[in-house]
Protein backbone atom coordinates (compact mmCIF):
# COMPACT_ATOMS: atom_id res chain seq x y z
CA UNK A 1 0.00 0.00 0.00
CA UNK A 2 2.55 2.62 -1.24
CA UNK A 3 1.75 6.30 -1.30
CA UNK A 4 1.07 7.48 -4.52
CA UNK A 5 2.02 10.89 -5.69
CA UNK A 6 1.76 12.59 -9.32
CA UNK A 7 4.74 15.02 -10.12
CA UNK A 8 3.80 18.70 -9.00
CA UNK A 9 3.40 19.60 -12.78
CA UNK A 10 1.02 17.39 -13.32
CA UNK A 11 -1.80 17.81 -10.34
CA UNK A 12 -0.85 21.04 -8.71
CA UNK A 13 -0.69 24.79 -10.14
CA UNK A 14 1.79 26.53 -7.79
CA UNK A 15 0.29 29.84 -7.85
CA UNK A 16 -2.85 28.03 -6.85
CA UNK A 17 -2.11 25.83 -4.31
CA UNK A 18 2.07 26.68 -2.88
CA UNK A 19 4.03 23.50 -2.00
CA UNK A 20 4.74 23.24 1.25
CA UNK A 21 8.68 23.70 2.24
CA UNK A 22 9.46 21.08 4.89
CA UNK A 23 12.34 22.29 7.55
CA UNK A 24 15.28 20.14 7.42
CA UNK A 25 15.25 17.37 10.33
CA UNK A 26 18.55 16.01 9.52
CA UNK A 27 20.30 18.14 12.48
CA UNK A 28 21.95 16.34 15.03
CA UNK A 29 20.90 16.87 18.73
CA UNK A 30 22.71 20.40 19.98
CA UNK A 31 26.59 20.02 21.03
CA UNK A 32 26.67 22.96 22.96
CA UNK A 33 24.24 22.09 26.46
CA UNK A 34 25.31 23.85 29.42
CA UNK A 35 25.25 20.71 32.02
CA UNK A 36 22.64 22.57 34.23
CA UNK A 37 20.53 22.59 30.86
CA UNK A 38 20.70 18.90 30.59
CA UNK A 39 19.86 18.58 34.05
CA UNK A 40 16.57 20.19 34.28
CA UNK A 41 14.08 17.90 33.75
CA UNK A 42 12.49 18.08 29.61
CA UNK A 43 9.28 19.44 28.88
CA UNK A 44 6.80 16.81 28.03
CA UNK A 45 3.77 17.74 25.82
CA UNK A 46 1.37 14.95 24.43
CA UNK A 47 -0.25 15.68 21.69
CA UNK A 48 -3.98 13.81 20.98
CA UNK A 49 -4.78 14.66 17.27
CA UNK A 50 -8.29 13.65 17.17
CA UNK A 51 -8.67 11.10 14.33
CA UNK A 52 -5.71 11.47 12.79
CA UNK A 53 -4.20 8.54 11.14
CA UNK A 54 -2.55 7.95 7.47
CA UNK A 55 -5.11 8.39 4.97
CA UNK A 56 -2.40 7.65 1.93
CA UNK A 57 -2.39 3.78 3.31
CA UNK A 58 -5.57 3.59 1.41
CA UNK A 59 -5.01 1.46 -1.40
CA UNK A 60 -5.84 2.67 -5.42
CA UNK A 61 -5.79 5.84 -4.16
CA UNK A 62 -4.11 9.18 -5.69
CA UNK A 63 -2.90 12.05 -3.71
CA UNK A 64 -2.76 15.04 -5.37
CA UNK A 65 0.34 15.68 -2.49
CA UNK A 66 1.34 14.45 0.52
CA UNK A 67 -1.15 14.94 3.05
CA UNK A 68 1.61 15.31 6.17
CA UNK A 69 4.76 15.69 4.82
CA UNK A 70 6.49 16.82 8.12
CA UNK A 71 4.90 13.52 9.96
CA UNK A 72 6.13 11.11 7.44
CA UNK A 73 9.59 12.82 7.25
CA UNK A 74 9.41 12.17 11.30
CA UNK A 75 8.88 8.37 10.85
CA UNK A 76 12.07 8.27 9.37
CA UNK A 77 14.50 10.18 11.99
CA UNK A 78 12.90 9.56 15.22
CA UNK A 79 11.15 7.11 17.35
CA UNK A 80 7.78 6.10 16.14
CA UNK A 81 5.07 3.49 15.37
CA UNK A 82 1.59 2.13 16.52
CA UNK A 83 -0.81 1.73 19.34
CA UNK A 84 -3.87 -0.46 19.06
CA UNK A 85 -6.55 1.74 20.03
CA UNK A 86 -9.64 0.40 21.52
CA UNK A 87 -11.84 2.84 19.86
CA UNK A 88 -13.00 3.80 16.14
CA UNK A 89 -13.86 6.81 14.91
CA UNK A 90 -14.92 8.25 18.61
CA UNK A 91 -14.93 7.85 21.99
CA UNK A 92 -11.76 10.34 22.80
CA UNK A 93 -11.79 10.42 26.42
CA UNK A 94 -10.86 6.22 26.69
CA UNK A 95 -8.09 6.88 24.78
CA UNK A 96 -6.86 10.07 27.10
CA UNK A 97 -7.71 7.79 29.66
CA UNK A 98 -5.37 5.12 28.97
CA UNK A 99 -2.41 7.41 28.29
CA UNK A 100 -2.62 9.56 31.19
CA UNK A 101 -3.63 6.39 33.92
CA UNK A 102 -1.77 3.13 32.48
CA UNK A 103 -5.42 2.23 33.07
CA UNK A 104 -6.79 -0.18 30.33
CA UNK A 105 -10.32 0.60 28.44
CA UNK A 106 -10.85 -3.17 28.15
CA UNK A 107 -11.80 -3.59 31.60
CA UNK A 108 -14.21 -1.29 31.73
CA UNK A 109 -17.95 -2.52 31.03
CA UNK A 110 -18.32 -2.08 26.76
CA UNK A 111 -19.69 1.23 26.04
CA UNK A 112 -19.08 3.16 28.75
CA UNK A 113 -17.28 6.44 29.20
CA UNK A 114 -15.07 6.07 31.88
CA UNK A 115 -14.48 9.88 32.43
CA UNK A 116 -18.43 10.42 33.11
CA UNK A 117 -19.15 7.33 34.76
CA UNK A 118 -15.52 6.15 36.72
CA UNK A 119 -13.22 9.43 37.30
CA UNK A 120 -15.48 11.14 40.29
CA UNK A 121 -12.52 10.88 42.35
CA UNK A 122 -8.42 11.99 42.54
CA UNK A 123 -6.75 9.45 40.09
CA UNK A 124 -3.53 8.67 39.85
CA UNK A 125 -2.00 9.80 36.48
CA UNK A 126 1.31 11.17 34.39
CA UNK A 127 -0.10 14.87 35.71
CA UNK A 128 -0.26 14.10 39.11
CA UNK A 129 2.90 11.90 39.29
CA UNK A 130 4.92 14.73 37.52
CA UNK A 131 2.99 17.68 39.38
CA UNK A 132 4.88 15.69 42.40
CA UNK A 133 7.90 16.03 40.92
CA UNK A 134 7.50 20.21 40.51
CA UNK A 135 5.99 19.82 36.58
CA UNK A 136 3.54 22.69 35.78
CA UNK A 137 0.57 20.55 34.53
CA UNK A 138 -1.95 21.88 31.45
CA UNK A 139 -4.59 20.58 29.86
CA UNK A 140 -5.98 21.85 27.08
CA UNK A 141 -8.81 20.62 24.74
CA UNK A 142 -10.88 23.70 22.39
CA UNK A 143 -13.94 22.07 22.95
CA UNK A 144 -16.56 22.29 25.77
CA UNK A 145 -15.50 22.00 29.20
CA UNK A 146 -18.59 20.19 30.16
CA UNK A 147 -18.16 17.93 27.03
CA UNK A 148 -16.68 14.27 28.78
CA UNK A 149 -16.85 15.94 32.45
CA UNK A 150 -13.69 17.31 31.51
CA UNK A 151 -13.46 19.97 33.80
CA UNK A 152 -13.93 17.92 36.61
CA UNK A 153 -12.13 14.91 35.17
CA UNK A 154 -8.53 17.00 34.66
CA UNK A 155 -9.02 18.34 37.54
CA UNK A 156 -9.11 14.91 39.85
CA UNK A 157 -6.37 13.50 37.56
CA UNK A 158 -4.08 16.24 38.86
CA UNK A 159 -3.87 18.70 36.20
CA UNK A 160 -3.16 22.65 37.69
CA UNK A 161 -4.80 24.10 34.62
CA UNK A 162 -7.15 23.09 32.20
CA UNK A 163 -7.57 25.60 29.21
CA UNK A 164 -11.47 24.70 27.26
CA UNK A 165 -12.79 26.08 24.11
CA UNK A 166 -14.59 28.47 26.28
CA UNK A 167 -11.04 30.51 26.19
CA UNK A 168 -10.10 30.26 22.76
CA UNK A 169 -11.35 33.17 20.54
CA UNK A 170 -14.22 33.14 17.11
CA UNK A 171 -11.29 33.93 14.76
CA UNK A 172 -9.59 30.80 15.26
CA UNK A 173 -12.37 28.23 13.74
CA UNK A 174 -10.82 26.28 10.83
CA UNK A 175 -14.82 24.68 9.71
CA UNK A 176 -16.69 23.95 12.31
CA UNK A 177 -13.83 23.47 14.65
CA UNK A 178 -11.24 25.14 16.44
CA UNK A 179 -8.10 24.59 14.47
CA UNK A 180 -4.69 23.03 15.35
CA UNK A 181 -2.88 25.91 15.28
CA UNK A 182 -4.77 27.66 17.78
CA UNK A 183 -3.65 24.58 19.88
CA UNK A 184 -0.27 25.02 19.04
CA UNK A 185 -0.25 28.20 20.10
CA UNK A 186 -1.59 28.15 23.64
CA UNK A 187 0.98 24.84 24.23
CA UNK A 188 3.71 27.19 23.19
CA UNK A 189 2.35 30.43 25.65
CA UNK A 190 1.91 27.63 28.17
CA UNK A 191 5.36 26.63 28.31
CA UNK A 192 6.78 29.63 27.95
CA UNK A 193 5.52 31.40 30.93
CA UNK A 194 6.47 28.30 33.27
CA UNK A 195 9.68 29.35 34.60
CA UNK A 196 10.08 25.12 35.31
CA UNK A 197 9.33 22.42 33.66
CA UNK A 198 6.18 21.65 31.71
CA UNK A 199 3.91 18.79 31.39
CA UNK A 200 1.01 19.86 28.86
CA UNK A 201 -1.87 17.14 27.52
CA UNK A 202 -3.70 18.44 24.63
CA UNK A 203 -6.14 17.48 22.26
CA UNK A 204 -7.35 18.82 19.15
CA UNK A 205 -10.77 19.35 17.00
CA UNK A 206 -9.82 20.28 13.52
CA UNK A 207 -10.53 16.98 12.27
CA UNK A 208 -13.15 15.48 13.91
CA UNK A 209 -16.01 14.21 12.11
CA UNK A 210 -17.56 14.78 9.74
CA UNK A 211 -15.67 14.79 6.58
CA UNK A 212 -18.27 15.53 3.90
CA UNK A 213 -17.44 18.11 1.10
CA UNK A 214 -17.57 21.93 2.10
CA UNK A 215 -16.41 21.33 6.07
CA UNK A 216 -13.36 23.48 4.82
CA UNK A 217 -13.73 26.57 3.01
CA UNK A 218 -11.47 24.55 0.25
CA UNK A 219 -9.09 21.76 -0.21
CA UNK A 220 -5.74 21.87 -1.45
CA UNK A 221 -5.61 18.17 -2.04
CA UNK A 222 -7.04 16.38 -4.84
CA UNK A 223 -7.69 12.78 -4.61
CA UNK A 224 -8.28 9.80 -7.73
CA UNK A 225 -9.07 6.69 -7.31
CA UNK A 226 -11.71 4.41 -8.93
CA UNK A 227 -14.17 4.70 -5.96
CA UNK A 228 -17.96 6.64 -5.40
CA UNK A 229 -17.51 10.50 -5.56
CA UNK A 230 -19.27 10.45 -2.06
CA UNK A 231 -15.43 8.16 -1.10
CA UNK A 232 -13.75 10.69 -2.77
CA UNK A 233 -15.34 14.05 -1.32
CA UNK A 234 -14.68 12.27 2.39
CA UNK A 235 -11.37 11.29 1.15
CA UNK A 236 -10.17 14.45 0.32
CA UNK A 237 -11.82 16.29 3.31
CA UNK A 238 -10.30 13.85 5.80
CA UNK A 239 -6.51 14.47 3.76
CA UNK A 240 -7.34 18.79 4.02
CA UNK A 241 -7.70 18.18 8.27
CA UNK A 242 -4.43 15.93 7.90
CA UNK A 243 -2.39 18.80 6.74
CA UNK A 244 -3.80 20.97 9.53
CA UNK A 245 -2.54 18.32 11.99
CA UNK A 246 0.70 17.98 10.35
CA UNK A 247 1.57 21.65 10.00
CA UNK A 248 0.70 22.02 13.77
CA UNK A 249 3.50 19.27 14.71
CA UNK A 250 5.59 21.12 12.59
CA UNK A 251 4.95 24.80 14.36
CA UNK A 252 5.49 22.81 17.25
CA UNK A 253 8.77 21.00 16.93
CA UNK A 254 10.39 24.08 14.96
CA UNK A 255 9.49 26.14 17.91
CA UNK A 256 11.25 23.58 20.46
CA UNK A 257 14.14 22.92 18.56
CA UNK A 258 15.45 26.34 18.30
CA UNK A 259 15.09 26.29 22.30
CA UNK A 260 17.69 25.31 24.64
CA UNK A 261 15.43 23.22 27.02
CA UNK A 262 15.10 19.54 26.78
CA UNK A 263 11.68 18.88 25.28
CA UNK A 264 10.12 15.49 24.33
CA UNK A 265 7.09 15.84 22.17
CA UNK A 266 4.76 12.99 21.88
CA UNK A 267 2.14 13.08 19.04
CA UNK A 268 -0.81 10.30 17.82
CA UNK A 269 -3.91 9.70 16.69
CA UNK A 270 -6.67 8.29 19.37
CA UNK A 271 -9.02 6.17 16.57
CA UNK A 272 -9.02 6.14 12.90
CA UNK A 273 -11.77 8.00 11.40
CA UNK A 274 -15.39 7.41 10.49
CA UNK A 275 -15.30 7.80 7.01
CA UNK A 276 -19.10 7.06 6.93
CA UNK A 277 -18.21 4.46 9.11
CA UNK A 278 -16.59 1.30 7.10
CA UNK A 279 -18.04 3.09 3.54
CA UNK A 280 -14.05 4.30 2.20
CA UNK A 281 -12.22 1.39 4.05
CA UNK A 282 -14.44 -0.84 1.92
CA UNK A 283 -14.82 0.58 -1.49
CA UNK A 284 -10.92 1.10 -1.56
CA UNK A 285 -10.17 -2.40 -0.64
CA UNK A 286 -8.47 -1.45 1.98
CA UNK A 287 -10.46 -3.56 4.04
CA UNK A 288 -13.30 -6.67 2.69
CA UNK A 289 -15.63 -5.98 5.58
CA UNK A 290 -16.09 -6.25 9.41
CA UNK A 291 -14.90 -10.07 8.79
CA UNK A 292 -11.80 -9.05 7.10
CA UNK A 293 -8.90 -11.39 9.05
CA UNK A 294 -6.84 -7.99 9.48
CA UNK A 295 -9.98 -6.06 10.86
CA UNK A 296 -8.78 -5.01 14.23
CA UNK A 297 -5.00 -4.31 13.26
CA UNK A 298 -6.38 -2.73 10.38
CA UNK A 299 -8.62 -0.73 11.94
CA UNK A 300 -7.26 0.19 15.25
CA UNK A 301 -3.91 1.06 15.02
CA UNK A 302 -3.11 4.44 15.28
CA UNK A 303 0.22 6.06 14.34
CA UNK A 304 2.54 7.55 17.15
CA UNK A 305 5.77 9.68 16.90
CA UNK A 306 8.18 10.95 19.60
CA UNK A 307 10.33 13.64 19.00
CA UNK A 308 13.33 15.00 21.42
CA UNK A 309 15.65 17.62 20.99
CA UNK A 310 18.57 16.75 23.61
CA UNK A 311 18.59 12.59 23.17
CA UNK A 312 21.01 10.98 20.97
CA UNK A 313 19.34 9.70 17.44
CA UNK A 314 20.69 6.32 18.12
CA UNK A 315 18.06 5.73 20.77
CA UNK A 316 15.24 6.00 18.65
CA UNK A 317 12.71 2.84 18.55
CA UNK A 318 10.18 1.45 16.78
CA UNK A 319 6.84 1.10 18.66
CA UNK A 320 3.92 -1.31 19.15
CA UNK A 321 1.92 -1.03 21.89
CA UNK A 322 -1.59 -0.27 23.17
CA UNK A 323 -2.02 3.07 24.83
CA UNK A 324 -2.04 2.38 28.07
CA UNK A 325 1.83 1.82 27.81
CA UNK A 326 2.13 4.76 26.13
CA UNK A 327 2.86 6.86 29.24
CA UNK A 328 5.12 4.44 31.66
CA UNK A 329 7.09 4.55 28.35
CA UNK A 330 7.48 8.28 28.02
CA UNK A 331 8.46 8.13 31.78
CA UNK A 332 11.30 5.85 31.19
CA UNK A 333 12.40 7.79 28.30
CA UNK A 334 12.36 11.20 30.44
CA UNK A 335 14.20 9.06 32.69
CA UNK A 336 11.00 10.57 35.28
CA UNK A 337 10.54 8.27 38.77
CA UNK A 338 7.70 6.43 37.71
CA UNK A 339 5.29 4.76 40.17
CA UNK A 340 5.31 1.08 41.33
CA UNK A 341 2.57 0.63 38.77
CA UNK A 342 3.68 2.58 36.08
CA UNK A 343 7.04 0.72 36.57
CA UNK A 344 4.66 -2.63 36.50
CA UNK A 345 3.31 -1.81 33.06
CA UNK A 346 6.60 -0.65 31.45
CA UNK A 347 8.08 -4.01 32.74
CA UNK A 348 4.21 -5.62 31.42
CA UNK A 349 5.18 -4.28 28.26
CA UNK A 350 8.01 -5.62 27.33
CA UNK A 351 6.39 -8.91 27.83
CA UNK A 352 2.74 -8.80 26.56
CA UNK A 353 2.65 -4.74 24.62
CA UNK A 354 -1.15 -5.49 23.67
CA UNK A 355 -4.08 -5.97 25.15
CA UNK A 356 -6.67 -6.77 22.40
CA UNK A 357 -10.65 -7.57 23.12
CA UNK A 358 -11.04 -11.05 24.66
CA UNK A 359 -11.73 -12.70 21.46
CA UNK A 360 -7.89 -12.08 20.06
CA UNK A 361 -6.07 -13.48 22.71
CA UNK A 362 -5.32 -16.30 21.08
CA UNK A 363 -4.51 -15.39 17.29
CA UNK A 364 -2.34 -12.84 19.11
CA UNK A 365 -0.63 -15.02 21.40
CA UNK A 366 -1.75 -13.15 24.69
CA UNK A 367 -1.56 -14.84 28.10
CA UNK A 368 -4.98 -14.78 30.10
CA UNK A 369 -3.26 -14.73 32.95
CA UNK A 370 -1.09 -11.61 32.38
CA UNK A 371 -4.36 -10.23 31.53
CA UNK A 372 -5.89 -11.12 34.70
CA UNK A 373 -3.07 -9.99 36.91
CA UNK A 374 -3.11 -6.69 35.46
CA UNK A 375 -7.25 -6.50 35.39
CA UNK A 376 -6.63 -6.82 39.06
CA UNK A 377 -4.09 -4.31 39.81
CA UNK A 378 -6.36 -1.78 38.03
CA UNK A 379 -9.53 -2.68 39.89
CA UNK A 380 -7.23 -2.71 43.03
CA UNK A 381 -5.81 0.45 42.79
CA UNK A 382 -9.32 2.06 41.22
CA UNK A 383 -11.27 0.61 44.41
CA UNK A 384 -8.29 2.31 46.53
CA UNK A 385 -8.76 6.05 45.03
CA UNK A 386 -12.80 5.78 45.52
CA UNK A 387 -12.53 4.81 49.21
CA UNK A 388 -10.19 7.30 49.85
CA UNK A 389 -11.80 9.94 47.76
CA UNK A 390 -12.81 12.70 50.38
CA UNK A 391 -9.46 12.43 52.41
CA UNK A 392 -8.02 13.27 48.49
CA UNK A 393 -10.84 15.58 47.21
CA UNK A 394 -9.69 17.77 50.43
CA UNK A 395 -6.35 18.03 49.86
CA UNK A 396 -6.98 19.27 46.39
CA UNK A 397 -5.60 23.08 45.52
CA UNK A 398 -4.61 25.50 43.16
CA UNK A 399 -6.44 24.30 40.24
CA UNK A 400 -7.46 26.78 37.49
CA UNK A 401 -10.15 26.73 34.82
CA UNK A 402 -8.46 28.76 31.61
CA UNK A 403 -6.64 32.16 32.52
CA UNK A 404 -8.59 32.24 35.47
CA UNK A 405 -10.99 35.67 36.11
CA UNK A 406 -11.43 38.32 33.02
CA UNK A 407 -10.26 41.44 33.59
CA UNK A 408 -11.23 44.95 33.22
CA UNK A 409 -9.01 48.00 32.86
CA UNK A 410 -11.00 50.17 31.37
CA UNK A 411 -14.58 50.91 30.18
CA UNK A 412 -15.35 53.22 27.31
CA UNK A 413 -17.39 55.40 28.03
CA UNK A 414 -17.15 55.76 31.23
CA UNK A 415 -19.95 58.44 31.60
CA UNK A 416 -22.83 58.59 29.73
CA UNK A 417 -25.94 61.02 29.55
CA UNK A 418 -29.49 59.48 30.22
CA UNK A 419 -31.65 59.49 26.98
CA UNK A 420 -34.97 58.51 26.47
CA UNK A 421 -34.60 58.42 23.26
CA UNK A 422 -35.18 55.05 21.20
CA UNK A 423 -32.58 55.76 19.29
CA UNK A 424 -29.53 57.10 21.84
CA UNK A 425 -28.40 53.65 22.07
CA UNK A 426 -24.66 53.33 23.61
CA UNK A 427 -21.56 51.05 22.15
CA UNK A 428 -19.95 50.29 25.32
CA UNK A 429 -16.31 49.45 24.82
CA UNK A 430 -14.42 47.11 27.59
CA UNK A 431 -10.72 47.26 27.66
CA UNK A 432 -8.95 43.75 29.64
CA UNK A 433 -8.09 40.64 29.13
CA UNK A 434 -7.76 37.42 28.46
CA UNK A 435 -10.99 37.85 26.64
CA UNK A 436 -12.40 34.43 24.67
CA UNK A 437 -15.53 32.65 23.13
CA UNK A 438 -17.09 32.69 26.82
CA UNK A 439 -16.85 35.98 27.78
CA UNK A 440 -20.15 38.26 27.95
CA UNK A 441 -20.45 41.28 28.93
CA UNK A 442 -23.11 41.94 31.64
CA UNK A 443 -24.52 45.03 33.19
CA UNK A 444 -26.41 45.29 36.07
CA UNK A 445 -26.83 41.60 35.93
CA UNK A 446 -28.18 41.68 32.73
CA UNK A 447 -26.23 39.21 30.00
CA UNK A 448 -26.01 41.58 26.56
CA UNK A 449 -25.04 40.66 23.27
CA UNK A 450 -21.50 40.94 22.81
CA UNK A 451 -18.79 41.09 19.99
CA UNK A 452 -15.74 39.65 20.46
CA UNK A 453 -12.50 42.15 19.04
CA UNK A 454 -9.84 41.29 20.59
CA UNK A 455 -8.38 39.09 23.53
CA UNK A 456 -8.05 42.61 25.08
CA UNK A 457 -11.36 44.41 23.90
CA UNK A 458 -15.08 43.04 23.88
CA UNK A 459 -18.45 45.46 22.99
CA UNK A 460 -22.08 45.37 23.15
CA UNK A 461 -24.36 48.03 22.97
CA UNK A 462 -26.35 49.22 26.50
CA UNK A 463 -30.45 48.86 26.05
CA UNK A 464 -32.16 52.15 26.49
CA UNK A 465 -33.86 51.00 29.66
CA UNK A 466 -30.53 50.90 31.26
CA UNK A 467 -29.17 54.28 29.89
CA UNK A 468 -32.49 56.03 30.50
CA UNK A 469 -32.26 57.58 34.50
CA UNK A 470 -29.56 58.65 35.81
CA UNK A 471 -27.32 56.43 38.66
CA UNK A 472 -24.39 53.64 38.30
CA UNK A 473 -24.41 51.14 36.18
CA UNK A 474 -22.44 47.62 37.45
CA UNK A 475 -20.16 46.24 34.39
CA UNK A 476 -19.00 42.85 34.65
CA UNK A 477 -17.15 39.85 32.38
CA UNK A 478 -18.17 36.93 32.75
CA UNK A 479 -17.12 33.36 31.35
CA UNK A 480 -20.38 31.16 30.51
CA UNK A 481 -20.19 28.35 28.97
CA UNK A 482 -23.01 26.84 26.18
CA UNK A 483 -24.74 25.38 29.38
CA UNK A 484 -24.94 28.96 30.72
CA UNK A 485 -22.95 27.67 33.74
CA UNK A 486 -21.19 30.65 35.12
CA UNK A 487 -17.25 29.51 34.71
CA UNK A 488 -15.53 33.20 35.81
CA UNK A 489 -16.61 36.51 37.21
CA UNK A 490 -14.27 39.71 36.81
CA UNK A 491 -14.25 42.47 38.74
CA UNK A 492 -16.67 45.12 38.59
CA UNK A 493 -16.21 48.09 37.43
CA UNK A 494 -18.66 51.20 37.05
CA UNK A 495 -20.48 53.82 34.78
CA UNK A 496 -21.90 56.15 35.32
CA UNK A 497 -25.45 57.57 33.68
CA UNK A 498 -25.94 61.20 34.28
CA UNK A 499 -28.72 63.57 33.99
CA UNK A 500 -28.94 65.13 30.16
CA UNK A 501 -27.47 68.13 29.81
CA UNK A 502 -30.52 71.34 29.17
Amino acid sequence: MMLLLLPTSEWINPDRVPVRSIPSLDMEPATDWEPEQLNKPPNIIVVLSESFWDATQLPGLVFSRDPAPFFHSLQKRYTHGTMLSPMFGGGTANVELEVLTGHSYRFFPKDSIVYEQYIKQPTASLASLLAGQGYATTAISPFHGWFFNSSEVYKYLGFSQFISLEYFNPDEYVGPYIGDHAVARRIIEQSEQSPGSDFIFANTMENHYHYWPGKFKRNKIDVKGKVSPEAIGLTETYAQGMEGADRMLEELIVHYSRLKEPTIIVFFGDHLPSLEKYTVYEETGYITGENDPDFLTKMHEVPVVIWNNYLPREKNEKLHFSPSFLGPYVLRLAQREGSPYTDYLYDLSQKMPLVPPEEAYAEMGIDPAMVADYRSRQQAILEQEQQRADEAKARLSGFKLGYGAPEIRRVEPSVISASEDALGRTTLTVEGGRFGLGCSIFVNGKQLETAWLSESSLSAALPRELTAKPGALTVEVKVIDSKKQILAVSSPATVTVQAMNK
